[in-house]
């Protein structure tokens, strides 16, 4: 019994452990060796819904690929403008990154 409860509590996730949402899927002919993980960005937004700022929250390991995740987001990532009175905060997101399949 005691195990189990062990078991049990060593696989819950807290909120910090469960990656936001991707925002974006942008595909590449081929990663960087440093590539580790889909890097993870802050946006902030104007009143119109634009991102105006991006930053690396998590790296994915390769400063390449970080940029180049924040251009992309910040060009073509766009939000539902907030109501009236109100502004968008700021948000967390992932943005995913696959290699092409080799040609064959």
């Amino acid at each position: 019994m005691l195990l189990v409860s062990l078991l049990a509590l060593a696989s819950v996730q807290t909120a910090d452990d469960v990656a936001p949402p991707s925002v974006m899927t942008i595909t590449v002919q081929k990663l960087p060796a440093a590539f580790k993980v889909d890097p993870v960005v802050t946006l902030t937004f104007d009143s119109k819904g634009v991102v105006t700022s991006c930053k690396t929250k998590t790296t994915s390991g390769s400063a390449g690929i970080d940029k180049v995740a924040c251009t992309q987001v910040t060009g073509n990532v766009k939000m539902d403008p907030p109501a009236a009175g109100t502004t968008l905060e700021p948000r967390d997101a992932t943005v995913t990154f696959v290699q092409e399949p080799p040609k064959n």
